[in-house]
């Protein structure tokens, strides 16, 4: 008799565990109807980490004529998310999608309870801590229950998709922690207080459980079977094709401007051949967005104006952007290092005209599996595959091309004037110690590249690595570049050149000019500007020096440009509106070891 209510008990079991597992294949078998197969065909990629996701999708249709996805992106633009399917934009709807289902599992045994639950139906000896009965021998026929509440809070719940941490909470106020995607409620009855056991010699026996110190048993199982209730909260985005459709198969393009993609670009200049230099441009491409497979990668040169960029779609279902890139990657994106603004296209840094490039041999040489292209006002560099998994970082050669190089020194002076007495301040001076007489040299001439840009794409913004064959010579940002446009690349100070400044007071007449109802002294001094070439070969040299006041009579054919007053040029705050501002330029051949000396006079107004 017992082995028959063993059985029927294991039989039950089965039972219960093939219903779940039926249940569940039967609400998959649900879920999936409609579903589409998703895959990343092109992203565009930016510089300031947002990037554009072209997917193809592909589903048949449920009965409803409905498809849906549940890959939301988290973080789409404002305006930048669409869905097309034959030549037209479709409806979107995102919701939460929320599904509860019962299952169960089989795991071991943790308490007294639940050896006494799973061991129904078995002959058992019961260790009591009573002192009326130490030993107990019957079959165990019930535990006293209720059933379990699918209302009460939850016993157990633990995220399966949640990936944000403490920290990286607390790195970025922006990153908002979501709701687990999945939450398991253990189906645990209610009561459990008492346990029923058929004696032979007592009959039916109800004891307290808390009573019961140990359980033994030719058969003793370890093991129960637990219910659970599972809860599954996701995001789901739904597009209506119409009862038409039903049943058919459906291929539509869903694609959103979105954060977490970057590329930043590097250089190498390589300067091993007098007048040459060699060129190469790479992309580092970090991807903190989503997994990327097989799709086509275009690297955007230019500024993109996307006005709601920090602002989410509504269909993302975000209260705010996450900042994944730069919670993921701080110190890289520290204190705007590889921001857009650095790495902007930047005109204004270029030096000469927009001709076309006019060596023919001189053209870039793109990566093979390259192609590149002007798009309106940015220019694209092209890749037909890549894959790059959610977190992992690559580089992309992108082309090398050999560009005229001229060496040129120059020595850039900035007079600041102290605004009552007029005299220079000297900031860069200092003494190694007091009271000795050692000074250092007091104005750097660096040492640059200037390369002309003579070949057929433009050159951005990015870091350069200079080399000499294996030497490194130094390290700094090369500037927007358009074609047939040359920029300075700054290598290293030159230790064989040198200069200094000095300056003169010739006049000084008091009250010269009443303005404002200020009477102010006119102040006048001859500049005199020495540069030094100890170097064994000729030097091309340019001395700029941009000063407050009105610079005149430059010599050695310096070119003299007048501007507006600036703030900058006087200290203590107390800008002299009054006066002009000068920057005066002079381009010079040196000869080894010559010796120049350059003079401008200068007049301004202090009070």
């Amino acid at each position: 008799m017992l082995n028959r209510i063993q059985m029927l008990r294991k039989i039950g079991v089965i039972l219960i565990l093939l219903s779940s597992i039926t249940l569940c294949a039967g609400e998959a078998a649900l879920k999936d109807a409609g579903r589409l197969s998703l895959a990343t065909e092109r992203v565009v990629i930016f510089k300031d980490g947002y990037a554009l996701f072209v997917k193809k999708a592909s589903a048949v249709a449920d009965a409803e004529g409905r498809v849906f996805t549940e890959d939301v992106p988290d973080g789409a633009v404002l305006g930048c998310f669409w869905a097309t399917g034959n030549n037209k934009a479709l409806s979107m709807r995102a919701e939460w999608d929320e599904h509860q289902l019962e299952r169960v599992t089989e795991s071991s045994c943790v308490t007294t309870l639940d050896l006494l639950r799973a061991n129904k139906g078995k002959m058992l000896k019961l260790g009591l801590t009573s002192d009326k009965a130490t030993v107990v021998v019957g079959t165990l026929v019930d535990v006293l229950d209720l059933p379990a509440d699918k209302k009460e809070s939850a016993v157990e719940m633990r995220s399966l998709v949640s990936s944000l941490t403490a920290a990286s909470l607390s790195r970025s106020a922006a990153i908002q922690p979501e709701p687990p995607a999945e939450t398991i409620k253990e189906l645990v009855p209610r009561g459990g207080i008492l346990v029923v056991v058929d004696t032979a010699d007592q009959g039916r026996l109800v004891l307290p459980v808390h009573e019961v110190r140990t359980l033994a048993g030719a058969e003793l199982n370890t093991k129960i079977a637990r219910r659970e209730l599972v809860s599954t909260r996701t995001k789901r985005l739904s597009f209506d094709l119409g009862k038409e459709n039903a049943g058919k198969n459906s291929e539509l393009q869903i694609y959103y401007f979105s954060e977490g993609v970057r590329w930043i670009p590097t250089y190498r200049v390589g300067a091993d051949k007098g007048g040459e230099a060699a060129i190469s441009l790479q992309g580092e491409i970090l991807n903190e967005a989503e997994n990327i497979f097989g799709a086509a990668i275009d690297l955007v040169v230019g500024v993109p104006n996307f006005r709601f960029k920090t602002t989410p779609s509504p269909l993302s279902l975000e209260h705010m952007l996450r900042s994944s890139l730069a919670a993921a990657a701080p110190g890289l994106m520290g204190g705007n290092q590889y921001s857009n603004a650095s790495f902007s296209q930047r005109a204004g840094e270029w030096q000469g005209n927009r001709r076309a490039a006019e060596a023919e041999g001189a053209a870039v040489a793109l990566a093979p599996e390259l192609a590149a292209g002007a798009q309106a006002d940015m220019f694209v560099y092209s890749a037909p595959n890549l894959s790059l998994k959610k977190g992992a970082r690559a580089t992309l050669p992108l082309w090398q091309s050999q560009v005229a190089l001229r060496n040129l020194y120059t020595m850039d002076l900035k007079t600041v004037r102290d605004s009552r007495s007029g005299y220079a301040v000297d900031r860069t001076v200092e003494a190694i110690r007091p009271h000795s007489p050692l000074k250092l040299a007091e104005n750097e001439v660096w040492h640059q590249f200037e390369l002309t840009n003579s070949g057929n794409v433009p050159w951005t913004t990015g870091a350069a690595l200079i080399l000499r064959g294996n030497v490194p010579l130094g390290q700094e940002l090369l500037t927007y570049t358009p074609l047939g446009g040359k920029t300075l690349l700054p290598v290293t100070v030159a230790i064989n050149m040198c200069g200094s400044v000095k300056e003169e007071e010739t006049l000084r007449q008091q009250n010269a000019l009443n303005w404002d109802g200020n009477h102010y002294a006119l102040v006048r001094k001859k500049v005199t500007i020495s540069v030094s070439n100890f170097r064994t070969e000729k030097s091309s040299t340019r001395v700029t020096l941009s000063t407050g006041g009105k610079a005149e009579k430059a010599s050695d054919g310096g070119v003299v440009k007048l501007n507006d007053s600036r703030p900058d040029d006087w200290q203590n705050g107390e800008w002299r509106g009054i006066n002009n501002h000068s920057d005066v330029a002079w381009d010079l051949e040196l000869a080894p070891g010559e010796i120049k000396t350059l003079t401008f006079e200068l007049s301004f107004y202090i009070r």
